[in-house]
């Protein structure tokens, strides 16, 4: 009877018996909470933790939070940060140069010393900028060089690459994965990505083993191992691997012989070396001798250079160009550029250090608190990154507010229809309509952007889960599934 009672008493408190006031009706803002409320309490998701902030951008109304202010591994949603605070610096217009110099007298179409290449930061010589040709732009300076009447040069080609520091990756990345080309190794030249990549073909018969073409073709790297021709289509096990500070290819596995080709991509190790080793046999197969091999000019001196004569001046593609590849297919590399760029720009001397000091002197003037960030690499690969689902959505909605809106705007992956949200949100009504930027690394996972309403009501949001320990898909799944109801939401009561 006693336990009776007290379930009395707890069903009257629900219930409001006596003479309490009844409940008053759910808002559409108070059944949207519900319904992402409903979605997030999934079993699935016991050991998560979710951060989310749902603002309007029309009228600043807070439609929902979650851990607003609790720092999150964002992954890639870092690259939103880097990204808006390149274009509030640089401008949309800004490009970034790369130099040629002549260190040496002219003879009768002889360069007699060396070719000084001086590299300024520029992420795009590279195939994707380049109508998918790593080396297009040094074919380009070939002629040109060969317009100026050199046909010989008696010393080498020399890199340059002071412009930034000479350390190649990002603080808190992992060193199981630096032969992956996501996480390659950067500085002030930079080709290609710093990757390279690899075309695998069976050979002619079973047993034989598989030939490998490399893109940009260089001797810059060397194998180990072979991949040899199997029958079986469905167990095969093609594999490479390259040890940090190495540029030694180890091959293993198979490829099957029904296999017209496989491509895959490895990152080099020192790219101010590979740029200049890939320059070097690009001119000479262009026209050019070039007598010495290619050196870093930290580690040689030039052979003379009084007075160093510019021979031409690349630029690369404006800011407003090169970020949509950084946030639509979300290329690492490129953002580590655009940081030490920023510091470059400021002292002289790019590096994570300058880098992220202009960071959070542009964050700061926009009014976000550094509580609520902590900025370590540029890209979002580094798990020292920290970043509050409020700081995401202030940040969205200053861009929101500027002139240059539609470059940051333009940049973002379309859900449905291109870059990492291409296969998500197909036929429902967030497809075509939210613009977002993805994020993940282990055990993190982040969706931030923009999404419109049923009523026209424009919203930002931040979508960050951490510490799951579910498949990615079911993780995605739910993060969808808020916005879709974002972009189904309507204030108009018939609507519920």
């Amino acid at each position: 009877m006693k336990r009776l009672a007290c379930l009395m008493m707890l069903v009257c408190a629900i219930s409001a018996c006596g003479s309490r006031t009844p409940a008053s009706a759910p808002t559409p803002q108070s059944h949207l909470a519900a319904q992402i409320d409903s979605a997030l309490a999934d079993p699935a998701f016991e050991n998560a933790a979710w951060g989310i902030v749902i603002q309007s951008i029309d009228d600043g109304e807070l439609l929902y939070r979650r851990n607003a202010y609790k720092l999150f591994m964002p992954a890639s949603n870092m690259k939103l940060v880097t990204a808006a605070v390149t274009l509030a610096e640089l401008g949309a217009d800004h490009r970034v140069p790369t130099t040629l110099e002549m260190c040496g007298t002219m003879d009768a179409g002889v360069l007699n010393g060396d070719l000084l290449v001086v590299g300024g930061g520029d992420p795009s010589i590279s195939a994707r900028f380049n109508d998918e040709s790593p080396t297009a732009v040094f074919e380009d300076w070939a002629d040109a060089l060969r317009e100026r009447g050199i046909e010989r040069i008696t010393g080498r080609v020399v890199a340059d690459d002071d412009r930034f520091e000479d350390v190649h990756i990002g603080p808190g990345w992992s060193w199981d994965y630096l032969d992956a080309s996501y996480a390659a190794e950067i500085g002030a030249l930079l080709l290609n990505d710093g990757a390279l990549g690899l075309r695998f073909l069976p050979g002619d018969s079973v047993g034989d083993s598989a030939s490998v073409t490399l893109d940009p073709p260089t001797s810059y790297v060397t194998f180990d191992g072979v991949v040899r021709t199997v029958e079986d289509t469905t167990d095969v096990d093609l594999s490479y691997s390259r040890d940090p500070f190495s540029n030694v290819v180890r091959l293993t596995g198979d490829i099957s012989i029904q296999e017209d080709t496989l491509r895959r991509t490895v990152a080099v190790h020192d790219p101010t070396m590979y740029f200049a080793t890939v320059l070097t046999e690009t001119l000479r197969e262009n026209g050019i001798e070039i007598a010495g091999d290619p050196v870093d000019r930290d580690d040689e001196p030039l052979l003379q250079c009084d007075s160093a004569v510019t021979v031409l001046q690349h630029l690369s593609p404006p800011v407003s160009e090169m970020i949509v590849p950084f946030l639509k297919v979300s290329q690492n590399q490129m953002g580590e550029m655009f940081m030490r760029y920023l510091g470059a720009a400021a002292t002289d001397t790019g590096s994570v250090e300058t880098g992220r000091r202009v960071v959070e002197s542009q964050l700061t003037s926009w009014g976000i608190s550094p509580r609520g960030y902590v900025y370590f690499d540029g890209s979002g690969l580094s798990r020292y990154n920290y970043l509050s689902p409020d700081t995401i959505v202030r940040l969205l909605r200053v861009m929101a507010q500027r002139e240059d809106f539609d470059v940051f705007y333009d940049a973002l992956p379309i859900a449905g229809e291109d870059g990492t949200l291409r296969n998500r949100f197909a036929g429902t009504r967030a497809e075509r309509n939210a613009r977002a930027k993805t994020g993940f690394i282990s055990n993190a996972r982040a969706l931030s952007g923009y999404v419109t309403t049923r009523d026209g009501e424009r919203l930002a949001f931040s979508l960050i889960t951490n510490d799951f320990d579910v498949p990615v898909r079911v993780v995605e799944y739910a993060q969808d599934l808020v916005v879709e109801l974002l972009a189904n939401y309507s204030e108009a009561i018939e609507d519920r």
